[in-house]
Order: C-alpha cells, then structure tokens, then sequence
C-alpha cells in the first residue's frame, strides 16, 4: 500500500512539474476567460455553461493532483498559493450553485444571480499562478504595502493640507449666479466643500483640465473675479505647487519604493536559487562520497 502511494505521488509530482501541465491549465484559464467575455452576448450558445463546468471540473482535478504530489505536507500548506487557487476556486463555484439553488423566474433571483456570475471572472486571476513573472510582481507589491503605506499616509496628509486652503481661498458662496457656467450637478463648484476640494485635486493628479480650474478662478479686467479676495498669482502657484507635489514627487516615490522592492525580491530570488543549487551539489558530493566508501569497504573485504 505504502509503495503505490509513493508510485502515485512520484506520478503526480511529474505531472505538476511538467511544462506541458502549466501551459494546459493556463490554456483552460484563457479559455474560461473568453468564454465569460461570449456569455455578455444575446445570442452567446448554452453549450459554453457545459465548458465552463467541464473547465471547472479540471481545476479541483488540478488541485487533487498538486495536493497528491506534495513533498510534504507542510511545505503545500505553507505555500500561500495553493490557498490563494483553493480559495479563488470556491469563488468559481458560487455562481454554478447559485444557477441551479436560484429560480430565473424571479426577477430579485436574476439579479443576484447577474451578480454572482461576475466572480466568474475572478477566474482569471489564477494565471498570477501559471506565470512566474506575475507571481514576482505580486510578491513586490506585497513587500512594498508598508511603505507605499507611509506614502499614502503622507499623500493624504499633504492633500489635506491643500483641501482646506482650496475651500478657504477659492469657494465661491454664489458660483450659481456667476460668469461661469450655470452650477450643475456635472459642473459643481470645485473648491465648494472639503469633499469636492478632494476630487478636484484628484483631478489635477489625474492631468484632467486642471489648467481650466486655474483660468476659470482668474481676474480678467473685462470679467469681475469669481473669488476677488485672491490675487492670480496665489491662484496659479496653488496649482503649479500641486501638480508638482503629487503628479511629480509623491508619485515619484511610489515608483521608486516599489523598484526598491523589486530589487530586493530578485535577489532573495537568487539567494534561495543559489542555496537550492548548493544543496542539490551537496547531495549529489554525499551520495558520491558514500559510493566510494561502499566500494572501497568492498574492495578490503578478504574473499572466501
């Protein structure tokens, strides 16, 4: 019993070690993804439910198959994306269960189950698992959650900042009545309140007309002033000093906290790889040594 466990073990190890494997269960993945993408369509065949089933059926086989030719019990539960696939594949079934548990009569039942068919989708994200490149972006962004953390924290601190002095400033108390257009809930008035401060912000982060924020606030002569209180150069270094703060700096240290990470998971990559291939030679030296050993004792044996 104990020598076809080991058979079937060592089977299922070649299985999942293969090359070929990886590149069939990412084929399913794609697939599955496209046939989502078919199923948004009117007139999208039945026959897809049936692959996405058969597809689905595939992934816990996969999954049987990788528990099956574990190393060690140990090492597959410490490894965090065999849960991360278990748990995306639970995911995967919700939507099938909630097809046959839930009356398409009923149109409260269709909604929800328009909703829950959209972690369908979430299959996709199992590809994260087929291609070692995605597994080490993700272990980067991971890293870096701290300190992108005391980024954001300082982000929001400076905006903040900026928020209030922009309701201060430039709020208007009858935008409505203004020379601009006429206040819309498509066109508020952008430094009215604390919240909308905070989008409009956002805005200039985003690039998006920031340049009209600032000449809508200027003084014309032949125009009265929305907010005459402020000078044009208060108006336009508010704005300048923004962009450059959080379009420059702040999204400048993002970027080189995560390239910092980056470096240093390839080369604890290349530690771990190093130490495995120094393991392997150790091995491959003991396993000599001992031959050589048992050859030689063979060798001083006295013959009979």
């Amino acid at each position: 019993m104990g020598k076809n466990r080991s058979k079937y073990r060592l089977i299922a190890r070649r299985i999942v070690d293969s090359k070929w494997f990886t590149l069939f269960i990412m084929f399913l993945i794609i697939l599955n993804g496209l046939l989502i993408g078919v199923q948004t369509y009117d007139n999208a065949p039945s026959s897809i439910r049936l692959i996405q089933l058969s597809i689905l059926f595939i992934f816990f086989l996969e999954i049987f198959i990788r528990w099956t030719g574990r190393h060690t019990t140990e090492e597959y539960v410490g490894d965090w994306w065999n849960w991360f696939d278990i748990f995306i594949l639970m995911l995967g079934v919700i939507p099938e269960v909630a097809d046959i548990l839930l009356d398409t009569t009923n149109k409260d039942q269709q909604n929800i189950m328009s909703t829950l068919r959209i972690l369908r989708v979430v299959q996709l994200t199992r590809s994260i698992r087929a291609i070692g490149e995605l597994q080490l972006l993700i272990g980067v962004l991971i890293k870096s959650i701290r300190s992108l953390s005391y980024i954001a924290v300082l982000f929001l601190l400076i905006m903040y900042i900026y928020a209030i002095i922009g309701v201060t400033l430039f709020r208007n108390p009858d935008y409505n009545n203004s020379e601009h257009i006429k206040l819309t809930i498509s066109n508020p008035d952008p430094y009215g309140d604390l919240g909308e401060a905070f989008f409009t912000l956002f805005r200039i982060l985003t690039g998006e007309d920031w340049t009209d924020l600032r000449y809508n606030l200027l003084s014309h002569k032949e125009v009265k002033s929305s907010v005459p209180t402020v000078s044009n150069t208060v108006i336009t270094f508010y704005h300048v000093s923004w962009m450059i703060i959080a379009a420059y700096l702040l999204i400048n240290l993002v970027i080189g906290a995560i390239v910092n990470n980056f470096q240093i998971v390839l080369e604890g990559q290349k530690e771990a790889e190093e130490k495995l291939a120094q393991r392997k030679k150790e091995k491959l030296r003991a396993a000599t040594e001992g031959g050589d050993d048992e050859k030689s004792d063979n060798n001083k044996r006295p013959n009979v």
